[in-house]
């Protein structure tokens, strides 16, 4: 049984899977020897070494596995062993998981798995990587399920970049909280001075924040020479006024008792005692350095959320907005409207709005935040806008919340990869279930109009590597087209000398995937006919391969042309045979205007003409 050609692959896992599959000794497994595979299992196996794609095929009721270079990255240090061993056997940690999944695609249900976490060996080196699986049930010549076909795509990108913007947001979280407990936990230094001005107490959270380690070193010190400058003649006047009972303030640097420079606000007043009398002084100190700094950290602040790229706004607890920042503008068409006469209802159609009002306000009143998918409208267009809406409290300084404020972010992007991989996704199991649909149909005719099995499988085996190139370009291709020339050429490779015993000319030409199938078939039936009959079959014929285009539009036309010259004379056949047969079935939907073939004594010529979009994109 043979795969096909090894067209290189994936340094670091020994010889290549094809010559790996070649060479197991599948007679000691159930799935038995590879001589006597049925076709079903041979062509699957085939198409899977062959695609670009992670593949792994599991067979049989032992559940048998068989896997492509691709899949051999994700397995790791189970590589080679995995080949031919059970599913259970190669995942015992993960089989109480993967069994009955595996079990519903063998019952005939497509399964699929997202962003499985694996350990993989990349550069010699292990790392986390995380992984999307589809199980695909495969049937076999009786339309038995027989085995599954794991599909498999790396998510690790997608899934980094989600716990990093995870870890980004956490991150801030932390620092809005540490910040917040910092303020929280501030006091006041409150300190008690005798008519001297020397220190005689200082309350607890007053050493805290004078950082005093030692309350003792500088008891009975004289308060005004903790001053310095303007500081000190404040301090002093301070104790003047209050050895007069008067009461005063004043604003001064100082540093704390490890040599922070701070500003502190000081209110010094005398201490009466029961009888109207001063006898002591008090000193309340207040650390205002964030107060007096407060001017440039809201600078600061306008200038990170005017900056942001993300839709940062805020709005009063009826609803009416008071901030949009100039991204939320632009995102929403808002540049130049006077957004404060919008309420947050006016950004939302109305099943985004419920979501808002009856789940995302009430969560952030009950627990002090919402985040979720929700879709924006865009207010010039209408445009429905993805978005990251993530709703948090505003609260004022007793802590009362007076409003709603929201970091929203523009979730375009993201959305569109996600909904462009559920196509590509969708399109590969459409592509592939068409490739088996042809390969069922050429099976089936091939072993019909063969007089033996040993000319049916040569047949068989040569029309399925001719199918094989067409899809190793349209794999390339994302499934999505093929160069007609890249096409011919690869065809029609094995049959003669390109440019010598065959000439290929024509303008460029891009073919539809299905008639990039068709095409394949259809020189590979001529080519074989050639080198048997016809100017292939001695030294000195050639074939052409000519085609060309006419025309604009829908009226564009697509002329193609197999001729023969220098071979054997040609007479007609007395009837079809079964390669004829399939060049005009496998041709016939493209150039529906013209499929003539002429027996010409000098050589056989093969004309075709139809529209050219339904050939070609």
């Amino acid at each position: 049984m043979d795969f096909g050609k090894d067209d290189g692959g994936p340094p670091g896992h020994g010889p290549m899977m094809m010559e790996r599959v070649r060479a197991h000794d599948w007679a000691a497994t159930s799935v038995g020897a590879l001589a006597d595979w049925p076709q079903s299992l041979c062509t699957a196996v085939d198409i899977m070494l062959h695609a670009g794609q992670a593949m792994c095929l599991i067979w049989g009721a032992d559940r048998i596995q068989i896997y492509n270079d691709e899949y051999a990255r994700i397995l790791g240090g189970r590589h080679p062993e995995a080949l031919g061993l059970s599913a259970a056997g190669t995942w015992r940690e993960r089989w109480d998981v993967l069994h009955p999944l595996i079990d519903r695609a063998f019952a005939g249900e497509r399964v699929a798995i997202r962003d499985q976490p694996i350990t993989m060996t990349r550069h010699g080196i292990d790392e986390q990587s995380w992984w999307n699986f589809a199980y695909s049930p495969v049937h076999d010549e009786s339309g038995r399920i027989a085995g599954l076909l794991n599909i498999c795509s790396d998510s690790t990108e997608r899934v980094r970049a989600l716990r990093d913007r995870d870890r980004a947001f956490e991150n801030l979280r932390e620092r809005e909280s540490f910040t917040g407990s910092v303020l929280a936990s501030s006091t006041d230094c409150i300190k008690v001075l005798d008519l001297d001005g020397k220190l005689a107490f200082m309350s607890d959270g007053g050493q805290r924040v004078m950082e005093v380690s030692d309350f003792n070193a500088i008891l009975g010190c004289p308060w005004p020479d903790f001053w310095t400058g303007d500081g000190h003649r404040e301090a002093r006047a301070a104790l003047e006024a209050a050895r007069a009972g008067q009461s005063s303030s004043f604003i001064g640097r100082a540093s704390t008792m490890k040599g922070n420079w701070k500003w502190w606000h000081v209110a010094v007043s005398p201490i009466f005692d029961a009888d109207g009398r001063w006898d002591r002084i008090l000193s309340v100190s207040r650390d205002i350095t964030d107060l007096r700094e407060s001017e440039e950290e809201r600078d600061r602040f306008v200038r990170l959320v005017e900056n942001s790229t993300d839709f940062v706004a805020m709005a009063h607890l009826d609803g009416r907005i008071f901030f949009m920042n100039d991204a939320a503008r632009s995102i929403v068409g808002l540049e130049d409207v006077d957004y404060t006469s919008l309420s947050i209802a006016d950004f939302f159609l109305p099943d985004a709005l419920e979501i808002v009002m009856q789940d995302a306000l009430p969560a952030v009143a009950e627990r002090g935040s919402w985040s979720g998918d929700v879709l924006f409208r865009h207010f010039g267009t209408g445009e429905l806008i993805p978005m990251l809406y993530s709703v948090f409290p505003i609260t004022d300084a007793s802590g009362e919340m007076v409003g709603y404020g929201t970091v929203t972010r523009d979730i375009r992007e993201r959305k569109q990869a996600e909904e462009d991989m559920r196509y590509l996704n969708g399109e590969l199991a459409h592509r592939l279930k068409n490739v088996l649909s042809v390969i069922q149909s050429v099976a089936q005719q091939t072993l019909r109009n063969s007089p033996d099995t040993q000319t049916a499988a040569n047949a068989l085996s040569a029309r399925l590597v001719a199918l094989g190139g067409a899809t190793d370009i349209l794999t390339g291709k994302s499934w999505r087209s093929a160069d007609l020339r890249e096409l011919a050429e690869r065809t029609l490779a094995p049959h003669g000398g390109i440019g010598e015993r065959i000439i290929i000319d024509g303008p460029p030409i891009v073919l539809q995937p299905e008639a990039s199938m068709a095409f394949a078939l259809a020189l590979h039936e001529l080519a074989t006919n050639a080198a048997k009959y016809g100017a292939l079959s001695n030294d000195t014929g050639i074939a052409t391969l000519h085609w060309s285009v006419d025309g604009v539009d829908d009226d564009a036309r697509l002329s193609v042309q197999w001729s023969e010259r220098g071979g054997p004379p040609v007479t007609p056949p007395r009837c079809k045979g079964f390669g004829s047969v399939l060049i005009e079935r496998s041709l016939r939907s493209y150039f529906k205007e013209l499929s003539a073939t002429d027996y010409r004594p000098e050589g056989l010529m093969l004309k075709l003409r139809g529209r050219l979009a339904d050939a070609a994109l």
